[in-house]
């Protein structure tokens, strides 16, 4: 049987954590802003985070610092180690950080002035051109706990996959309940464990087998379910 705090051991914590963010602090949620517009795509989560760790070597993961600072100096940085299309996402955080300069510079203002997510979504995405939907329902997954706004947002359809497939949740839970019904499921653990940090395993988890129904590729192995059950 696979545990809610041995998934999280074997697919890793959320990015936030390895990154020693605290998001109940608006500095680090500025951070998170920059580390989060990093992640995605076909880039490795571990090349994104070196990235992010370098921009903070030199100063430069805030949105206060990169308003003072050029595109190309923080895609020499990018480049340096190795990150791809470090020109283009080089400018992205730039746009970013001046989008959040012309929202009044505040992440959490620009939460507590939204009556809820639909609200909220819109002000997010309208920070800079290329930070989509996606990018903003990644930044907003691990600020359930701290923003109300974000709390019911759905599950990746991928963690969704997994945690239905490792019997976390049931598969007839609405979208809207699934963040409430994993809550309910973490409490009975007698680990404490992150939400933040189960999604993140779920989703990896997911991504790489339950959600393309490939349960051979499950990194799992032999405590996986489906390899497990009769007939699979």
């Amino acid at each position: 049987m696979v545990t809610m705090s041995g998934l999280v051991e074997t697919m890793g914590s959320h990015p936030t954590a390895r990154l020693g963010l605290d998001l109940g602090d608006e500095e680090d949620v500025g951070r998170w802003l920059i580390a989060n517009s990093l992640l995605g795509g076909r880039i490795a989560t571990q090349t994104s985070l070196r990235a992010f760790l370098s921009l903070r070597e030199h100063g430069l993961e805030r949105p206060a610092t990169l308003l003072q600072t050029g595109a190309s100096r923080v895609a020499s940085v990018l480049r340096s180690v190795d990150f791809p299309r470090h020109e283009q996402a080089a400018r992205q955080v730039i746009r970013l950080a001046e989008g959040l300069s012309k929202a009044g510079g505040s992440l959490e203002a620009l939460a507590s002035n939204a009556v809820d997510l639909q609200e909220l979504g819109p002000r997010l995405t309208n920070l800079a051109p290329g930070f989509g939907v996606g990018g903003v329902t990644r930044f907003l997954r691990p600020l359930r706990e701290t923003w109300a706004q974000a709390m019911e947002l759905p599950l990746h359809p991928a963690a969704r996959a997994a945690a239905i497939h490792l019997g976390f949740i049931g598969e007839s839970e609405d979208l809207e309940g699934e963040p409430g019904a994993l809550r309910a499921a973490i409490r009975k653990e007698p680990d404490d464990l992150s939400f933040a940090d189960l999604e993140w395993g779920l989703e990896r988890l997911g991504g790489l087998s339950c959600a393309r129904d490939q349960p051979e590729r499950c990194p799992l192995s032999g405590h996986c379910p489906h390899l497990l059950s009769p007939g699979s």
